[in-house]
């Protein structure tokens, strides 16, 4: 095994030269076997962004090999004993691991292509040989990486979000729903309608709207069917964080549903009453109280999937007092849920689990 060695100059970052900057290029091959990740640093990693980026590597075709954002590190040894100033160059030394602060689901991707069975072996070697940017800290102490951590993601948001945190005036919750549902595969399956204001039932089987969709979002996180100019704010400020739990929401909610719940023929899902009760119902169960954060309780996902236990079915007597019937003696005659009856299903719920 050979030592890596990197080019170029290190920046002092402090008066006193303990903290220093190398930016640098480093090829994929010898990034792979020198990152690691510290989970006192880094989120949890989101394995739902992976497939994203996998695609994107599956995709490239260009001699220039492929393109990501620079990689962000810190060297953990003292450069002072290994780096050649003549040389301008670091030598990192056998066993001694990089530290990522920025990149992680990169490098995550990256490696996850890397071992697909069916790899052609040249563009193996093409990927592997691309060079990346990377920025490297030296003299770091843990509290150093993990404000490092936040001041990158911070200012990710904002650059990534900055129409929306600095500029846009729209919605908030209309730019979140609609990138929720383009990253969201579930939501997708159950579909959202977003070009019309109304479903017309027993017809469309979509879900909702997405007028309905960012209500429900609402009422999960705040209790209410729109947010307060403080609470957009909070969107705002924890946009990614946010946006990621949403992400996983919709997955385990969707999966304790049955399939196509917006057949109003056959199940009560789709109406509006109940999908409001429902948000009502977790927003209690899963949402914890905060006046400058939203958070989740650690084991959301059992409160979630409880809705398993729920008969969703028109069939079921115990929706059939808070129903009416709909274009009565008609082939298009369905059920639906009276608006008023909306907190007594809240209730149903509660009760049942």
């Amino acid at each position: 095994m050979y030592n890596i060695k990197l080019r170029g100059g290190i920046q002092p970052l402090d008066n006193e030269g303990d903290k220093g900057l190398m930016t640098t290029q480093i090829k994929v091959r010898d990034i792979l076997t020198v990152y690691r990740i510290d989970p006192e640093i880094n989120r949890d990693l989101n394995y739902g962004r992976l497939p994203k980026i996998i695609n994107y590597l599956d995709s490239f075709d260009s001699e220039l090999g492929i393109f990501f954002p620079s990689i962000v590190c810190t060297f953990p040894e003292n450069p002072i004993d290994y780096y050649a100033v003549d040389k301008m160059e670091l030598e990192i030394p056998a066993g001694t691991k990089l530290v990522v602060i920025d990149g992680q689901h990169r490098l995550k991707s990256l490696e996850q292509y890397m071992i697909k069975a069916d790899f052609n072996g040249d563009r193996k070697e093409a990927i592997l040989n691309s060079v990346l940017t990377l920025q490297l800290y030296f003299g770091l102490t843990k509290k150093d990486e993990k404000s490092l951590f936040a001041d990158i993601n911070s200012n990710s948001k904002r650059v990534s979000m900055s129409l929306i945190t600095n500029y846009d005036t729209r919605d908030i919750m209309n730019i979140m729903v609609k990138e929720l549902y383009n990253i969201s595969k579930p939501l997708q399956t159950v579909k959202i309608e977003f070009n019309k204001s109304r479903l017309v039932r027993p017809t469309n089987t979509y879900f909702c709207t997405s007028m309905r969709l960012k209500k429900f979002v609402n009422i999960l996180l705040f209790g209410k069917k729109s947010a307060n100019m403080k609470e957009e704010k909070l969107i705002k400020e924890y946009y990614d964080d946010i946006l990621s739990f949403l992400e996983r929401f919709f997955q385990t909610f969707i999966e304790a549903l049955p399939c196509e719940p917006g057949n109003v023929l056959e199940y009560v899902l789709g109406h509006e009453p109940l999908q409001n009760a429902i948000a009502k119902h977790l927003n209690k169960k899963i949402i914890t109280e905060s006046s400058n954060k939203i958070a989740w309780i650690i084991n959301w996902e059992e409160e979630v999937a409880n809705l398993k236990k729920i008969n969703w079915s028109v069939k079921n007597p115990m929706w059939r007092p808070h129903m009416l019937r709909s274009r009565s003696n008609t082939p298009s005659e369905f059920s639906l849920f009276i608006e008023s009856e909306e907190n007594k299903l809240v209730s149903i719920l509660d009760y049942e689990l």
